[in-house]
């Protein structure tokens, strides 16, 4: 939704709940449950409006791959694909978009802007409960498409991914960082492919990540007033 993509669990009270959209806050779309119809935040998953307001739904990463990546992830997982046409080509840019615009119905709803970056800005929006951080895409790329960065007490390393171009962030401790065809190579000889870490033998390794969604600076900033800018 609007770039600003999670996955959430239904379940409320041991319950499973079905959603539609009920309309926009903060430029962005607004659920509301089939049972209570209280409103959610679908970013947060938090109840804003209704009998469930405050009641706080499992969040999860719903992270841009494509299938290759998704099925090294997980053998079993089901992959649906799009019969679209994809421009390898254009990957690199087809996020930089400089004259985008908010359409008027999404403008009418917006709080107050963070005017600190431009409101149609992509980024990497990262959070926890104690912190709240964006990454810019064209800070990632001047920095040669990758950040080594402390999150809420933990090291990180913020990437382009090398085959969809799109940021992610796992925690890692590392110093060294470059990029080998689609690999993204650390010191020590460990290796991230297709959003796993392998270590210096080729075993794959746990991979821990924070709360993250790559969207658009108003809708990061709206949601989570005032956030940390790595700049």
């Amino acid at each position: 939704m609007c770039n600003s993509g999670v996955s959430l669990t239904p379940t409320i009270n041991g319950q499973t709940f079905h959603f539609v959209v009920a309309g926009l806050y903060d430029g962005l779309f607004v659920m509301k449950d089939d049972k209570t119809s209280t409103l959610w935040n679908h970013v947060t998953g938090e109840g804003m409006y209704g009998e469930h307001a405050g009641t706080q739904m499992p969040v999860r990463n719903l992270l841009q791959m494509n299938a290759d990546q998704a099925v090294k992830m997980d053998a079993n997982m089901r992959v649906a694909i799009s019969d679209r046409t994809f421009s390898l080509d254009g990957r690199r840019s087809r996020f930089k978009d400089p004259d985008r615009k908010l359409r008027p119905m999404f403008i009418e709803t917006l709080g107050e802007d963070d005017v600190r970056r431009p409101r149609m800005d992509m980024g990497l929006g990262v959070w926890s409960e104690n912190a709240h951080r964006y990454y810019p895409v064209a800070t990632l790329r001047s920095h040669g498409d990758y950040i080594l960065d402390e999150f809420d007490g933990e090291k990180i390393l913020i990437y382009l991914d090398p085959v969809t171009s799109t940021p992610q962030g796992i925690f890692v401790a590392a110093q060294e960082v470059s990029f080998q065809d689609n690999a993204i190579v650390l010191d020590g000889g460990r290796k991230i492919v297709s959003g796993q870490l392998y270590g210096a033998h080729g075993e794959a390794t746990p991979v821990k990540r924070p709360l993250q969604m790559f969207t658009r600076w108003y809708g990061f900033s709206l949601t989570f007033p005032n956030p940390d800018i790595f700049e």
